[in-house]
């Protein structure tokens, strides 16, 4: 691709699920910017959509700590966006690799973040998937909110209860749930970011998904001045708030958020840092702490210290923030009939694919299965929730296969197995492996005939090697000397390459990005039989055959 609306494509920077981000050239105003487009797997009714919402709501914030939309348009079919080209690196890959050291920063961090969301927030628009990925440091230090995907007017069909939309690590409670979500869910994210940030531990975290479910909605962190002795405990107190449980516990939106993390630097700067600051009390209405006896969680996730733990040997009070005695934290109700009644809704509908991005639009069609034990009602929820990650993760190990990415579906399909022991994760990776190994043996097979100038068995292991994957490396190389063999199966991927356009073109996918590329390669074989370049037609034919085919399954 060398241009798409007045962009001129310079060079491929980023690839997530969802589409590629290149950097552009806008020679009109003399500018380098990013330019993200859309990918085919991402290019139906609801991939466009959101990545239409993400343009928009990006484009009515217009703020220094929120990155900056320029144009948004759609040219073949294809849909893209251009915006700020960012230098410097993200919050993740900072927190990895510790480049913020001093607590001031992280702070300064954190404050520069909720101003952007506040601004966000005073526009009725709720980010919904924020975590240090989605949190960007340009060189200067100055923070940028991006990824807007998930983004959307409060109070709009997508708030409502029924769809489980972010990331599972950094998800509100009430996310988990499939609740209404408001400003206070992007405030328990940003804690949770927070926490990490401060900690370099994500504040739920275990070996399965499941077990990070069930932290949300039961568990209380690990007390962070255990990690951290030295923190002070106004920054407890403020974590304590942003992550209680109970939304109205929490700050109401990132504007207030705001006012408690300047609350907090001016303690320290003070030196109150151990001081007791009321607004950041967890109000009355609790929820920051799990629910009164529990049902035990999942065998895989860790003891979590009760409150009493997390006093110092100094006598400092728990971390709760609150200033109350370990036992008279206020606690939460247990699920309530309504929230049972809502998972029917949250697991109903169709599987996407969001997953592959780090973040779960999760839907299920039909009833979940048994769960192992009875458990509480919340165990049953996060059993059914759990069971849609694995199954939308599968769901996309088999796309890959679909896709002829046989090493992607791989991959896919074991972060699968990582969750579960799924039948279909094992199934996709076992015919992942096996094409794998088909392939591998196909070059193997092809590359000793060529040196043995064994033209017909070299024809025969080239053909293998098309009909599994046209688009490998070796394929380009080993075309040589075999044009003489190769007139019938060039005749014959043609006639395989028409087939599968005509089958894109009954699917109305004649416009997707995919089959103008099949079009392009198919060109591209008729011009090399006509050269009597046989066993290069036939790799192009082949090739145009598989986008054809990705094009079919795009316009279903």
């Amino acid at each position: 691709m060398e241009q798409i609306g007045k962009y001129r494509i310079v060079e491929k920077i980023g690839q997530g699920a969802s589409g590629s981000v290149y950097k552009g050239y806008d020679a009109l105003l003399g500018r380098h910017v990013a330019v993200k487009i859309i990918s085919d797997a991402g290019a139906d009714e609801t991939g466009r959509r959101r990545f239409q919402r993400e343009a928009q709501s990006a484009a009515r914030l217009a703020h220094p700590h929120i990155v900056t939309v320029y144009d948004f348009g759609e040219e073949h079919d294809k849909l893209y966006m251009a915006m700020e080209l960012l230098e410097g690196t993200d919050l993740k890959q900072a927190i990895t690799e510790r480049r913020l050291r001093g607590l001031d920063d992280k702070l300064d961090v954190m404050e520069q973040a909720c101003d952007g969301l506040a601004f966000a927030h005073t526009h009725s628009i709720i980010h919904r998937d924020l975590k240090p990925a989605n949190i960007h440091l340009l060189p200067d230090g100055q923070v940028k909110i991006m990824d807007f995907g998930l983004a959307r007017l409060s109070g709009s069909d997508m708030t409502r209860t029924g769809l489980v939309m972010g990331t599972p690590h950094y998800m509100s409670p009430e996310q988990v749930r499939g609740e209404h979500v408001d400003a206070r869910s992007d405030v328990f994210s940003l804690g949770c970011v927070l926490y990490e940030l401060l900690t370099e531990r994500k504040p739920f975290d275990a070996e399965s998904m499941h077990s990070v479910l069930y932290m949300v909605l039961q568990a209380r962190p690990r007390p962070p001045r255990e990690l951290v002795p030295d923190l002070p405990l106004v920054v407890e107190q403020l974590l304590d708030r942003s992550l209680a449980k109970e939304p109205a516990a929490r700050f109401p939106d990132a504007s207030e958020f705001l006012r408690a993390v300047q609350l907090v630097r001016e303690a320290i700067a003070a030196g109150r840092g151990d001081a007791t600051i009321p607004e950041l009390e967890v109000p009355a209405t609790g929820g920051a702490g799990p629910p009164s006896a529990p049902s035990p969680p999942p065998s895989d996730v860790p003891s979590l210290p009760g409150p009493a733990s997390s006093r110092s040997a100094s006598g400092s009070r728990s971390g709760s923030g609150s200033g109350r005695p370990s036992g008279s934290r206020p606690t939460s109700a247990p699920p309530s009939p309504a929230r049972v009644r809502a998972l029917p809704f949250v697991l109903g509908g169709i599987l996407l694919a969001a997953i592959a991005a780090g973040a779960v639009l999760l839907t299920r069609t039909g009833p979940a299965p048994p769960t192992a034990a009875a458990g509480s009602a919340t165990d049953r929820q996060v059993d059914k929730l759990a069971r849609a990650v694995v199954e939308t993760q599968v769901e996309l190990a088999r796309r890959r296969m679909e896709a002829g990415d046989y090493e992607d579906a791989a991959r896919q399909a074991q972060k699968a197995l990582r969750l579960a022991d799924d039948p279909g994760a094992k199934k996709v990776l076992a015919e992942a492996k096996k094409a794998i190994d088909e392939i591998e043996q196909a070059v193997g097979d092809a590359r000793s005939a060529v040196d043995k100038a064994d033209n017909a068995r070299a024809a025969g292991a080239y053909w293998k090697l098309l009909e599994l994957a046209p688009d490998h490396p070796a394929a380009g190389e080993l075309t040589g000397g075999l044009d003489a063999a190769f007139r019938a199966r060039a005749e014959q991927a043609q006639g395989e390459a028409a087939k599968a356009r005509q089958a894109a073109d009954n699917a109305q996918a004649s416009r997707v990005d995919s089959f103008q590329e099949g079009a392009s390669l198919f060109r591209d074989g008729e011009a090399a039989f006509r050269g009597k370049k046989y066993a290069a037609a036939a790799r192009e034919f082949m090739r145009a055959r598989v986008r054809f085919a990705r094009a079919q399954r795009t316009g279903r």
